[in-house]
């Protein structure tokens, strides 16, 4: 009873303080989350893949958190071997850009792929059977990416690291392809 009695209290002295001051009190918009319309099912749509027309798929992000001023994505996939493939590499793209459309190719800046080392989306086009897991994530950021001057190709790892200390929030959507 003492506690909730308290928390009335407590509740009061909030609410009057409120009343004599504009008290700005955050709302919890819920969980950062990266979402496509390209991805039906957890299963990438062929068009985004080698096998259909290599397009970047259109992605899209909801419940910024406070503070955002920039955003990266990132696209990767870890094959057996261990070693990392990466296919697409957007960052700067400006606090008020809450999606990216399918095959976008002006919006933020572009760094490398490993596939085939260009400044743009490299699609999936695994070999071997079975389906394969790529990991496409989303940052929200406190600040824009600085990244080194003498820096000539802006790799996935480069990026991570110009991004380390402004992360607000990630946000990863797993996605499987099987080649026919």
């Amino acid at each position: 009873m003492k506690k909730i009695q308290f928390l009335i209290a407590f509740c009061s002295i909030l609410l009057m303080n409120c009343a004599k001051e504009e008290v700005e009190i955050p709302i919890n918009l819920g969980v950062f989350t990266i979402e496509s319309s390209g991805v039906v099912n957890g299963v990438l749509d062929k068009k985004y893949t080698c096998d259909g027309q290599s397009f970047a798929p259109p992605l899209s992000w909801k419940n910024i958190p406070t503070g955002t001023k920039s955003f990266a994505v990132l696209m990767h996939h870890i094959p057996p071997t261990g070693d990392k493939h990466v296919y697409y590499v957007v960052y700067k793209l400006a606090s008020a850009v809450n999606s990216i459309p399918e095959n976008n190719t002006i919006i933020g800046s572009f760094g490398i792929n490993t596939v085939n080392g260009k400044n743009s989306y490299s699609s999936p086009c695994s070999q071997g059977p079975g389906a394969k897991i790529y990991i496409i994530t989303a940052y929200a950021l406190s600040a824009e990416p600085i990244i080194p001057a003498a820096t000539t190709k802006v790799t996935m790892d480069i990026v991570l690291d110009a991004i380390k200390s402004t992360t607000l929030a990630k946000s990863e959507l797993s996605v499987t392809y099987t080649r026919q």
